[in-house]
């Protein structure tokens, strides 16, 4: 008769070699973190080469790649609002080797007005840093009698549906800054979508429009030269390039509606990694040739952490979804 053995490993010794096994997990991704980046790191532009993002993108990656010691090379991969680029690093592997410098069109407008994305961007696109705020302006034209935003206020109040406001857009960041304006002063213009802010400036300049939101250095040029006035800019507080302009938020306390850029990484990145990246984004933003570019452009850097990046981020969902709800917006 033959024996039967028993080959079970005791409970002791399975839990010790389970403890060995993360131990080594958890060694093994230390030592790649550590290792990052050891070859060059890809960064997809959502918009075509030559645009604002485009530049600062470059900026910024030539910055990174003496920071990090690895190429940062750019890619554009422009098209659906951003929502291409944005697609490309949801989907790629989670190792820190391709990052996208996204607007907060891509991460949050577009996901809120377009549900059949390919891709979630709150679950698939975590948040590295915010590298700088883009200031928007409200500018008028030759049109419209006004000198404040009281004023506007008021004109728009008295003739309801007859001011016309122009944007980059349906969907952007300009239009939802108009709807956010008309919610909270409580007044009825009409949205006038263009594709782009440069065909806009010409019909504001040209008297085909009333006002516009846009850029700040899309209109100071236009300001400038007597074409055109801007009365207030969108951001949360002063922009350091126009001390003298008041926001928006001095008329109507609360509001904000600026363009944000920052770096993301796919689900699954190793933190140390973008904790990494965040630094080297940091760093590269404190710059001074960079940052008193930015500044002279009307652009505020920032360089916030991937935690503050992704409260701020949290927030812009909230108030964007609230209006795009209350508003009946759409892309359609």
């Amino acid at each position: 008769m033959s024996a039967n053995l028993d080959t079970s490993i005791p409970p002791r010794r399975l839990a010790a070699l389970a403890l060995l096994l993360a131990n080594l997990l958890l060694a093994s991704g230390a030592a790649l973190a550590q290792a990052y980046p050891s070859r060059p790191v890809k960064m997809i532009v959502p918009f075509a080469a030559g645009g604002p993002t485009d530049i600062y993108a470059r900026l910024m990656s030539s910055e990174m790649t003496a920071i990090l010691g690895q190429s940062v090379i750019v890619e554009n991969r422009p098209g659906a609002g951003g929502a291409i680029g944005a697609e490309v690093v949801a989907k790629s592997a989670p190792d820190g080797y391709t990052v996208c410098f996204c607007p907060t069109g891509a991460t949050v407008l577009m996901p809120l007005l377009e549900p059949k994305l390919p891709y979630n961007a709150a679950r698939d696109l975590p948040p590295v840093g915010e590298a700088y705020r883009l200031e928007l302006a409200i500018i008028l034209g030759p049109r419209v009698a006004a000198g404040t935003l009281a004023e506007l206020i008021a004109l728009a109040k008295a003739n309801p549906g007859k001011i016309n406001f122009a944007t980059a857009g349906a969907g952007s960041t300009s239009h939802l800054a108009g709807e956010l304006l008309k919610s909270m002063a409580g007044i009825d213009m009409v949205h006038v979508p263009y594709k782009g802010e440069h065909p806009a400036m010409v019909d504001l300049i040209g008297g085909q429009v009333d006002m516009m939101i846009a850029s700040v250095f899309i209109g100071e040029p236009q300001v400038k030269a007597g074409k055109a006035r801007m009365i207030a800019i969108t951001g949360p507080t002063r922009a350091e390039r126009f001390p003298d302009m008041p926001t928006i938020a001095e008329t109507i306390p609360g509001f904000e509606a600026t363009s944000y850029f920052g770096l993301h990484v796919s689900a699954g990145t190793p933190k140390d990694i973008i904790d990494k990246l965040s630094a080297a984004m940091a760093t590269a933003v404190a710059q001074s040739r960079l940052r008193e570019r930015m500044l002279a452009e009307g652009i505020t850097p920032l360089g916030t952490r991937p935690e503050a990046y992704a409260e701020h981020l949290r927030l812009e969902r909230e108030k964007w979804s609230a209006l795009i709800k209350q508003k009946g917006i759409s892309l359609r």
